[in-house]
């Protein structure tokens, strides 16, 4: 019996939904996909609450999707907040306005939860030969996760929240420092990152006019590529950023940090290269509802 499930994932730069079914023979084929540049952490940087102004958006989408999850008869889901809301001092009454504007029932969930999704995503939407270590690169944390070695760091940095705090790369690198002690041991698996910098990157290489997730699922980027567009990046201003093909307006001008993150990482665990899955926190969590029912 096929079984529609739905995700959604309250982010600190966006909201996503994912609509998807699984067969019995335990495929998952995703069928409604949208993604809505919410800013709910927008303003958090030292406050601890979340805005007025961002909470009222970030509504409005969640009602938006709570229509689209009735309309489709999704017979479950489960929709989780990650960083921003995570930290906010006034998440509670988030939670409260979304309940009753919406009728949707929202999850606040840890970081190590976050990461846990996020590599069932991964492992269930990629084939390779050596488990990985997942970077899930976030808009306000950073989650890193390889179960083999016990390795599950949820890191309070993002495209976000780097943006607003103007942060230099020598910041960047100190709030990374724990991860050097795993540089060793991490030589013979491959860095698989997941995210928006990350999709972006790939997308903003090939000169997608539109975007598209299986010419982006499975990519390779190496560092010599990733610094390449990077300097691009930061020999645009914000206005010719917005008309990058590849790169969404709303995310102009959060990219650049996202790519400096992601260089970061990469010197710091010594790696030339990464994987970018599509396959993420969206997909476990649907993998969460289906292996419950099964």
């Amino acid at each position: 019996m096929t079984m529609r499930y739905g995700a959604v994932d309250i982010g600190t730069n966006s909201c996503r939904l994912l609509i998807a079914e699984v067969d019995r023979y335990r495929q998952l084929q995703p069928i409604y996909q949208v993604m809505e540049t919410t800013r709910i952490g927008e303003g958090m940087d030292g406050s601890r609450l979340l805005g007025e102004e961002a909470m009222v958006r970030t509504i409005a989408c969640l009602g938006r999707f709570k229509e689209q999850l009735d309309k489709m008869q999704v017979a479950k889901y489960r929709a989780v907040a990650t960083s921003a809301v995570r930290e906010a001092a006034n998440r509670a009454e988030f939670e409260a306005r979304v309940a009753l504007e919406t009728g949707m029932d929202i999850e606040v969930i840890s970081g190590h939860e976050e990461a846990r999704l996020s590599y069932e995503g991964v492992m269930r939407g990629l084939e390779l030969d050596t488990s990985p270590l997942v970077v899930d690169l976030g808009g306000g944390s950073t989650e890193f996760i390889f179960p083999e070695l016990d390795m599950l760091i949820s890191v309070q940095l993002g495209a976000v929240r780097a943006t607003a705090a103007k942060m230099t790369a020598l910041q960047m690198r100190d709030s990374l420092k724990e991860l050097s002690c795993f540089k060793d041991r991490l030589v013979s698996h491959p860095l698989v990152m997941v995210g928006g910098a990350p999709s972006t990157m790939v997308a903003i290489k090939k000169g997608m006019l539109d975007y598209r997730p299986d010419l982006v699922h499975g990519e390779r980027l190496s560092f010599a590529e990733i610094g390449d567009l990077y300097e691009l990046l930061e020999s645009l201003p914000l206005e010719l950023r917005r008309r990058l093909p590849g790169l969404q307006a709303e995310r102009a001008d959060i990219i650049n940090k996202g790519a400096l993150i992601m260089l970061i990482i990469m010197e710091v665990l010594g790696k030339r290269e990464i994987i970018v899955s599509e396959s993420d926190i969206l997909h476990g969590i649907i993998w969460s509802l289906a292996d419950a029912d099964s």
